[in-house]
């Protein structure tokens, strides 16, 4: 726990956490519709700390936006990047945590860093879990209302692995 939280400054300055990007296929199509940003963190003293070790461990300590907020900053600087070649650009996926929208603006500062960046807001997809949206319903319902409302495509993620209800499509779109 410490370890993880003492050198978390470190990990994303030095860039320990690797972003890795997994595509997404449409199954009627064969077709890439959207890539999902993963971080791995490789340490160089302990080697790869799994996500399901130190991301449970940021959430905890309140930490999480920002490792969010710098997988955000890796997604961008892909765009950009693709952009500046003149290539087609594949939506990117980011996962929040419910703990975001606890530590910070976390709506704000996506708009933020996109606008910033220059990449179209449909360029980039807002996943949140099944168990995000759970956890005080009418709150998160007003955040993903409000980050379709400034043009981000919202996804639930690991649906049916908690919570799972239909009820929670039927009044979150």
């Amino acid at each position: 726990y410490r370890y993880v939280v003492n050198n978390l400054d470190r990990a994303l300055e030095e860039r320990w956490v690797k972003v890795f990007f997994q595509p997404i296929v449409r199954a009627a199509s064969g077709r890439v519709c959207d890539e999902e940003a993963l971080s791995r963190w490789v340490d160089p003293d302990r080697g790869l700390i799994s996500p399901g070790d130190f991301i449970p461990i940021l959430e905890s300590a309140r930490l999480i936006y920002r490792l969010d907020l710098y997988v955000l900053d890796q997604i961008l600087l892909k765009l950009q990047e693709q952009q500046a070649e003149g290539l087609y650009l594949v939506p990117q996926s980011l996962n929040i945590s419910r703990i975001d929208f606890e530590s910070c603006d976390i709506v704000d500062e996506i708009c933020r860093r996109i606008d910033a960046a220059g990449i179209p807001r449909d360029k980039l997809t807002i996943e949140l879990t099944e168990s995000a949206v759970g956890q005080d319903f009418e709150f998160m319902k007003a955040q993903v209302q409000r980050l379709q409302e400034l043009g981000f495509k919202v996804w639930m993620d690991d649906f049916g692995s908690g919570y799972s209800s239909l009820d929670v499509l039927q009044d979150i779109h």
